[in-house]
């Protein structure tokens, strides 16, 4: 008997029922598993295609990391090459600086040893002068012997001067103290007694 609202009841079989054996049941049966199993398949394929994915994500950022890791030890090394030139450069520059103080110290001993054959050689016209003025005749060869003497010794000094000043003033000390020895040896030549 139908149900009031159209269904079948219970027993009595459905009108698609009518006809079907135990064949088509497992038809049903199979065809149900085969739907399932291609939708795990399916399933695992984009599992499968994801983990592709991941692993390409992960074999990229592990590329990224040498990479990086490469571009830090070049930036490592060219840091380590850049400080030892610096130091390089600092170790020439203070090698050059003792150099040209050595150099600086031994023109100063030169100069001394300028200036007391300067002073010699003054003492030596002083004294010469002297017995020059000593050896005139007369008050006015005296005069005049006083005067030359004078203005000897103050061109001589002046040129001294001059000459040590040029040489204090100068960027070669070295050149400077040359030209000014052959400057003062020719004073001392011009500022010796005649005989």
């Amino acid at each position: 008997m139908d149900h009031p609202d159209g269904r079948p009841g219970r027993g009595r079989p459905r009108p698609g029922d009518l006809g079907r054996g135990p064949a088509a049941d497992q038809d049903d049966v199979n065809a149900s598993s085969a739907a399932q199993i291609e939708e795990v398949e399916q399933q695992n394929a984009e599992l499968e295609q994801q983990n592709a994915d991941l692993a390409q994500q992960v074999a990229d950022l592990e590329q990224q990391a040498a990479d990086l890791q490469q571009q830090l030890e070049d930036e490592q090394a060219a840091a380590e090459g850049a400080a030892a030139e610096a130091q390089s450069e600092l170790d020439a520059a203070r090698e050059q600086f003792e150099g040209v103080s050595a150099e600086l110290g031994a023109t100063n001993e030169q100069l001394a040893e300028s200036r007391a054959e300067l002073e010699r050689l003054a003492a030596e016209a002083e004294e010469a002068l002297s017995e020059v003025q000593g050896a005139q005749a007369s008050a006015q060869e005296r005069a005049r012997a006083e005067r030359a003497r004078a203005d000897l010794a103050e061109a001589c000094i002046a040129t001294v001067a001059d000459t040590l000043q040029r040489l204090y003033d100068s960027d070669d000390p070295t050149e400077a103290l040359e030209q000014a020895a052959a400057e003062l040896r020719e004073i001392a030549g011009d500022c010796a007694p005649a005989e």
